[in-house]
């Protein structure tokens, strides 16, 4: 199904509980719309927790399967994106070892225990300023924890806020403050005199696809 400028907008310009609501009403089309919009950013967080591309596709496609043939069971949501987040995370999290998790910021094939990475083709940087702060943000990163590192991947590449990082990964609202507010002072002890939003910015390339 394709959406028009028209339809997209309407469902684009509903709050998250009125398009749950038409979810479980059985409106076939707000489960497209839900999966065109959240799509993307379900793969490539999968890409950060996983190294297994299949299993990152059948596990979105199964969770919308298993939304539409249970909508009539679901449960209120506020903040769809969280939830589908945390829905997806724990799936993968929990698959067979088989399913290898990245390990660094450098591809390996060694398997740690559900480490987190970003790596350094996520950074984005304006060109003026790559060359001469981008050895220092890596260095900045490999010093971040695994939970760190995630966090700022959910709050400035997918856009939660921190109570839906918070529902994400399952830790308090304020541990999510905390450990945001501590990597921002990380960098902003190593990086000066430059804007931190354009620091905090983690697009995937789409040729990894």
């Amino acid at each position: 199904m394709k959406f028009t400028i028209t339809e997209y907008g309407k469902f684009s310009n509903m709050s998250d509980s009125q398009l749950w609501s038409e979810l479980k009403n059985g409106n076939p089309e707000v489960l497209n719309f839900l999966f065109h919009e959240f799509y993307n950013d379900l793969y490539f967080y999968g890409t950060k927790l996983i190294n297994d591309k299949n299993l990152i596709i059948d596990t979105i496609q199964d969770i919308f399967l298993n939304l539409w043939e249970g909508k009539k069971r679901l449960s209120d949501v506020q903040h769809i994106k969280a939830y589908l987040f945390k829905i997806f995370r724990n799936r993968l999290l929990k698959a067979p070892q088989k399913n290898t998790i990245l390990f660094s910021l450098e591809d390996s094939n060694r398997i740690p225990d559900k480490e987190f990475i970003i790596s350094q083709e996520d950074i984005i940087i304006e060109q003026e300023t790559r060359s001469q702060i981008s050895k220092t943000i890596i260095t900045v990163l490999e010093e971040l924890t695994d939970k760190q590192k995630e966090i700022l991947y959910l709050k400035f590449y997918c856009n939660l806020s921190n109570t839906e990082i918070s529902q994400t990964i399952s830790i308090k609202k304020q541990s999510v403050s905390n450990l945001l507010n501590r990597s921002i002072n990380t960098f902003r002890k190593k990086i000066k005199n430059y804007d931190l939003s354009l620091l905090f910015t983690f697009p995937i390339l789409f040729n990894h696809l």
